[in-house]
């Protein structure tokens, strides 16, 4: 819902009370309302994230303990070769389709990601260069009703990142695409 329209009716309706009441000022009130929130998992959420991704990329994504959960760690492929352990150091790999982001909700949603993780980029389509994700100046702008999308992921382990640095969390922001404006961001406390 937009903000001027919600600011609109609301007008109207004080309004409209102040002429049925007179003069029924108040100074304050309080009122008791219920409030119901299901909170789902991952896989059920109104912005469902499923580890089926594209192709044999998915399986470095599964659901575990009601969240997606990212993995590029040992790999067990049961194909006699020795199994791989982890991503290459001093490279720049990319996975395309890892993971599925479906708006199950009622209105056309950007997506966007923030990481602490330096060197990890959330891109789509099959080239991260001009198609990044992270942060919302590279959002997925009007994902719709019922749509989806399956993001990828550069892993860059050359220059200062080392591959212990990558252990991390990232946030899958989805936000009405109708809000132009840029979200707030939280003010950083002064350094010392």
């Amino acid at each position: 819902m937009q903000r001027r329209k919600f600011l609109i009716g609301m007008g109207s309706l004080a309004a409209g009370s102040a002429a049925a009441m007179g003069t029924g000022a108040f100074t304050s009130a309080e009122a008791d309302r219920d409030l119901t929130v299901s909170v789902a998992e991952d896989s059920n959420g109104y912005l469902k994230l499923s580890a089926n991704g594209k192709g044999d990329n998915s399986l470095f994504s599964s659901i575990e303990e009601n969240t997606l959960t990212l993995d590029f760690g040992e790999r067990d492929l049961g194909s006699g070769e020795p199994d791989p352990q982890g991503v290459n150091p001093d490279s720049v790999m990319q996975f395309d389709g890892v993971f599925r982001i479906s708006n199950l909700g009622t209105q056309s949603v950007d997506v966007w990601f923030e990481t602490d993780m330096d060197g990890v980029t959330f891109y789509r389509f099959s080239d991260p260069d001009g198609n990044s994700l992270n942060g919302w100046e590279n959002r997925k702008e009007g994902l719709g009703e019922g749509a989806h999308m399956t993001p990828g992921i550069e892993i860059d382990t050359t220059g200062d990142t080392s591959v212990e640095d990558l252990e991390g969390e990232v946030t899958i922001y989805a936000r009405d695409a109708d809000q132009d404006d840029p979200p707030e961001q939280p003010e950083s406390e002064p350094a010392e």
